[in-house]
């Protein structure tokens, strides 16, 4: 049932009265009033009072917490030693020896000298901590290198349930050897992505850390990280000089946004890396990545009509001679 003319009439004067929408109102005589509400129905009386009240607007709940103390909070537990269980070995860039000399070295020192450098070499690695916990939330690689493997059944020998105990050695030592292709400030910017999910200097890291990087992630299946780095590697350090160099990455790290940036880039800026020397070279190693960039180039060459055979002035050849069996191309008259 709808409000009795005099009714809504009160509550239209009173809105208008005070400058107010009427649907921001509330009215109270007992209980709340509705809109279907009439003096009939809530039983009102003479001299019986309405009260009238501007309803509130609930208020928003507080912030449960802030995003930049989180971040912040994960930046500070990198330098947590105390309840670091894991350690990433990582060879340090001054401590990589050419191969040659290595060899001469072993021929002309005897085997004290050579356990000495041995232990020499060891001392030079570094050692990077982390938290298993962390990383095994943030990348199944890791929480499969760091699983316990099932023991095997009662019936199996001794020697097989304890070679069975765990699936890899790391995760019963919790020590990662990196390959010597990464530094240690490859694995740095590494954690702090993996605690941030964020690199806060990203900016200033050049094309072949970047690059490395990438690498990195493409190994460890972060692909959060992964992602980070080709929107980097797209948006600031796509240039003729280092375009190949890119494109010829994604052929090694499965980044295929990056490859299909590096296709757009080419075609964009066409003459001038074909004119690039580091653009050949770079090719020369990926020879097959040039089909991509063909395709591309033939995409953009728009199709035109066909072009007719032009006829010539003779048109002897046109006659109705049959040929050897007896056929004529023009059917002739019964």
């Amino acid at each position: 049932m709808l409000k009795t003319q005099r009714f809504s009439s009160l509550f239209r004067h009173y809105a208008k009265y005070h400058g107010l929408r009427k649907d921001d109102l509330e009215y109270y005589f007992v209980n709340p009033l509705e809109n279907e509400d009439t003096p009939e129905t809530v039983q009102l009386q003479r001299g019986d009072t309405i009260m009238v009240r501007k309803r509130r607007k609930a208020e928003p709940p507080e912030v449960a917490a802030d995003d930049e103390e989180f971040f912040r909070d994960m930046r500070d537990l990198l330098d947590d030693d105390e309840h670091m269980d894991a350690i990433f070995v990582v060879h340090p860039i001054d401590s990589v020896v050419d191969t040659e000399e290595s060899e001469e070295m072993d021929v002309e020192d005897n085997n004290s000298s050579s356990s000495n450098n041995d232990n020499n070499k060891k001392k030079k690695m570094v050692e990077i901590r982390a938290h298993k916990c962390i990383l095994t939330a943030r990348t199944d690689y890791f929480k499969a290198l760091f699983r316990k493997g099932a023991t095997s059944s009662s019936s199996s020998s001794s020697s097989e349930n304890k070679g069975n105990k765990i699936a890899f050695k790391e995760s019963g030592e919790c020590t990662i050897k990196v390959d010597p292709n990464f530094t240690p400030e490859h694995i740095t910017y590494m954690l702090e992505f993996i605690y941030s999910n964020r690199i806060e200097k990203i900016r200033s890291i050049c094309t072949e850390d970047l690059l490395s990087i990438l690498h990195l992630s493409d190994l460890w299946l972060l692909r959060d990280l992964k992602r980070l780095v080709e929107h980097e590697l797209i948006r600031h350090h796509m240039f003729v000089h280092t375009v190949a160099r890119m494109y010829g990455a994604t052929e090694d790290f499965n980044a295929q946004r990056l490859s299909r940036a590096c296709i757009e880039f080419i075609m964009s800026n066409l003459r001038q890396v074909v004119g690039n020397t580091t653009f050949e070279e770079e090719m020369k190693n990926y020879p097959h990545l040039c089909i991509p960039v063909l395709k591309a180039a033939a995409d953009m060459i728009p199709e035109g009509p066909a072009h007719k055979k032009q006829r010539t002035g003779d048109c002897s050849y046109k006659t109705s001679t049959p040929n050897a069996t007896g056929s004529s191309p023009v059917p002739e008259d019964p």
